[in-house]
């Protein structure tokens, strides 16, 4: 299973599925949808597809996607030449129905794997054409259905000799840039797949990922080098099983989004969230509890002072799963702070010698750096602290 294919189809599900012929007498149809009603005269998508559903021949073998009435229909007709069909040839699509908003790119694979099937079956025994084995594809239709929208995939058993494998491939982006400070966070559980489907390094360093290792000491703790690890979570993170969160620090100052209102609203959500930052060994704590220390965050606030003014609360509540839950959901977001020196002022005989300049030391480290001196919550290096102690310093809020 898929966990990325799941989640994309759980938020963008196939909305039917269907299967059409042109019949000698009775011209082109819908011999079989699942589930049934979808496309109809009724909704008017009937009329608006038909005609690209079971296309003239300049549009066979080909894959058609077709937008009307807020529908987004994908199919791949084939036509067969034979002598046994009652007009010497045989037209079919097996197909499916989005709305309208979602991509089409994700089924296209699967459609046009499932016409090559299905062309293999029909020549081999007719399986499509034949009336006797044609009674087989309204349930084929239902697995797929359900299966695809349930876990992104499905397995399918044609007949004895024939198992059709489908799979919907989500969109994907660049894996993200994975470095030393990051925290990787499991998003699945691993005794969820199979021991054999994972590299040897990733066998290594997946015991040390548990939300508050950073990467450079999960590669330290598992004894792997550090560039390997940080290839491996950056695999994993663009498969989705893990995602990058900030280190955790007393110093830190975080904010709310709009997405911790979505809190309210779901009682699952609200389940999940509890059972998370529950301190282990002390009483349960509330939704009020854990909405009290979200919105006690706030610029300047930092976790320390946090848990100063709420004492109550946090005796129920833990602060560093209370800040994992909120990153891992984006209910709330880190504000980073860097130190900016005020270069010196270069007087001269002109007229504006006056006027100064303010700017960032080009050997202003990042946070994050192996080497220097800590300041608040960055590494510098060594000469820039020199440089601090003789200019004013800055804060520059993100």
């Amino acid at each position: 299973m898929d966990p990325a294919a799941q989640l994309y189809v759980k938020k963008h599900p196939i909305e039917c599925m269907f299967f059409s012929e042109f019949h000698h007498k009775q011209g082109p149809r819908i011999t079989y949808q699942y589930p049934d009603g979808c496309i109809t005269k009724e909704s008017g998508l009937l009329e608006a597809v038909i005609n690209y559903i079971i296309p003239k021949p300049d549009l066979q073998q080909k894959l058609i996607t077709v937008n009307a009435v807020g529908k987004k229909v994908i199919g791949c007709p084939v036509c067969l030449n034979n002598s046994k069909y009652p007009r010497n040839q045989y037209v079919f699509n097996f197909g499916l129905v989005l709305d309208n908003e979602n991509k089409s790119s994700p089924c296209i694979p699967l459609i046009k794997k499932l016409s090559t099937y299905m062309v293999e079956v029909e020549k081999e025994d007719s399986f499509v054409s034949s009336e006797a084995t044609k009674s087989r594809i309204p349930d084929m239709l239902k697995q797929m259905f359900d299966q695809l929208n349930k876990k992104g995939s499905c397995t399918i058993s044609v007949n004895e000799s024939t198992t059709i494998y489908l799979k919907i491939f989500p969109p994907t982006s660049l894996p993200p840039a994975v470095y030393d400070h990051h925290v990787p966070i499991l998003c699945v559980d691993p005794e969820d797949y199979d021991a054999n489907d994972w590299d040897l390094t990733t066998l290594q360093v997946l015991p040390f990922i548990d939300g508050f290792r950073h990467v450079q000491k999960i590669a330290s703790t598992a004894d792997v080098d550090p560039e390997l690890t940080r290839i491996c979570v950056q695999n994993l993170a663009f498969y989705n099983l893990v995602k990058l969160i900030s280190v955790f620090q007393y110093t830190n100052v975080y904010i709310t989004t709009s997405k911790v209102n979505l809190i309210m609203d779901d009682l699952e959500f609200q389940k999940e969230c509890l059972n998370y930052v529950a301190r282990t060994g002390h009483q349960r704590p509330s939704l009020r509890d854990v909405m009290t220390l979200y919105c006690g965050l706030a610029p300047g606030v930092k976790v320390q002072d946090l848990c100063l003014r709420h004492q109550d609360e946090i005796s129920r509540v833990n602060e560093q799963k209370l800040i994992q839950f909120g990153l891992i959901h984006e209910m709330i977001r880190k504000i980073n702070m860097y130190p900016v020196t005020l270069k010196p002022v270069h007087h001269s005989s002109s007229k504006n010698s006056g006027s100064q300049s303010m700017g960032r030391d080009p050997n202003m480290g990042r946070a994050g750096s192996k080497s220097g001196s800590r300041y608040g919550d960055s590494i510098l290096p060594k000469r820039t602290i020199t440089a601090l102690s003789k200019h004013k310093r800055i804060y520059l809020m993100q």
